[in-house]
């Protein structure tokens, strides 16, 4: 699968050394193709969740003014950082409704803090924002130049496709474009300069840069604290084989899945995969004790959610059945554990303890039941956890674990949710 030269796909290929000068070669073509029309940057935002999909910007005159960072990623704050800054100052202003038309189409010009103008193009859930330097052009030259810009935008949609399905997996508060802008200079550009050999001080902001560490000169693989959420939905092959009209069947999965992912992102975590009629997802921990206990509490908060938004969808597809189907619903386990991230073209994955036993615990779950590690129980047993975020009276039982010895099975607590 060709991804292209992109950063959203280079985010993807798992390595820890970056090029010299990383930036996007598609763009670079589409972009640099008129010598009169000098674009000083351009951006791709979703419309739908604001999401930044791409940054280009013109490397051509290099600025040697700004912050004395050195490195590779100073180059980036030097070149880049200001104008970052003037984008966030229009978009926080912005509005996104006109996005939702089709065709793309020309929106207007907005004037930056830096006294730039820039050309706002908006259509299929997208908008294209465009930096000049020059403030006043005819009206002639207007013209060219906004049928060029349309012609430009027509195509990047094009290349930004690879990243507006990336964006599906990852938490919807990331890359935001109506953040502050220095915050989002970090955040896109942190993970584009990475490298911890030559440029230790550069921010870890991914999870798989976090699961990186040096010894000896050479990076290693790193085991970094995880919760994972594995979902399955009970009894579904038997749902399959009761539907009236078997298509609909890969509709009722299809909704399930749709919406396990959105709860997912929305609570801060990462969509791992599908798993034919179930998900599997992890939330990052960060180091500080406090923090875990929120990304507890986040993780709790999806998993009751999820469990009660499949139940629904569940009850609302037994009108399809030739039978009612009892037990057909969403289980779910969870484990706080380790594992190491890895990004590929393949998506985004984590492989550890955290994710093997949040899957054994889920198939030890009944339809309508969560069940979780004792990490998480000792969180809900803190008085940090109210009734309105998730059930306390979880009880212990035993879950299968093969490897184990029946004279000592581990346990796991379960809980209905209703």
């Amino acid at each position: 699968m060709d991804l292209g030269d992109g950063w959203f796909c280079f985010e993807r290929l798992g390595s820890v050394r970056r090029p010299a000068e990383f930036q996007s070669a598609e763009l670079d073509n589409l972009f640099l193709d008129s010598a009169h029309v000098n674009i000083r940057a351009a951006w791709c935002i979703s419309c739908v969740d604001r999401r930044l999909i791409f940054f280009w910007g013109d490397r051509r005159q290099r600025s040697s003014s700004g912050p004395a960072s050195e490195g590779r990623f100073g180059y980036y704050e030097r070149r880049f950082k200001e104008a970052f800054r003037s984008f966030s100052s229009v978009m926080l202003a912005e509005r996104f409704e006109s996005g939702e038309s089709t065709p793309l189409k020309y929106v207007g010009a907005r004037s930056t803090s830096r006294s730039c103008v820039a050309e706002i193009f908006a259509g299929r859930g997208l908008l294209f924002f465009y930096m000049f330097e020059d403030k006043e052009i005819s009206e002639e030259d207007a013209i060219d130049r906004r049928s060029f810009l349309l012609r430009c935008s027509e195509q990047s949609r094009q290349i930004c496709r690879a990243a507006q399905l990336f964006f599906r997996n990852i938490p919807v508060d990331v890359l935001r474009a109506d953040v502050d802008g220095d915050r989002l200079f970090e955040e896109y550009f942190g993970p584009s300069a990475f490298d911890p050999i030559d440029e230790p001080a550069v921010p870890f902001i991914w999870p798989w840069q976090k699961c990186v560490e040096v010894r000896q000169g050479a990076c290693h693989p790193l085991e970094i604290d995880t919760v994972s959420l594995v979902m399955d939905v009970r009894n579904s092959t038997s749902a399959m084989l009761l539907t009236v009209d078997p298509p609909k069947f890969a509709m009722f999965i299809d909704e399930v899945v749709e919406a396990a992912q959105r709860i997912i992102t929305s609570h801060g975590g990462y969509f791992d995969k599908e798993t034919g009629d179930g998900v599997v997802g992890h939330f990052c921990v960060p180091q500080s004790d406090n923090q875990s206990s929120e990304t507890v509490l986040k993780v709790l908060e999806a998993a009751k959610m999820m469990s009660l938004k499949t139940t629904q969808i569940c009850d609302a597809y037994q009108d399809n059945l030739s039978f009612s189907l009892r037990g057909l619903g969403c289980a779910i386990g969870l484990f706080a554990g380790k594992a190491v991230w890895l990004v590929s073209w393949k998506g985004i994955r984590a492989i550890g303890s955290s994710v093997v036993n949040a899957s054994r615990i889920c198939c030890n779950a009944a339809a309508g039941e969560v069940g979780y590690c004792n990490v998480i129980s000792r969180v809900l047993k803190s008085g940090e956890v109210g009734l309105d975020v998730f059930p306390l009276d979880g009880a212990k039982r035993p879950i299968d674990v093969s490897e184990v010895r029946k004279a000592a099975l581990p346990e796991a607590s379960f809980v209905k949710i209703v």
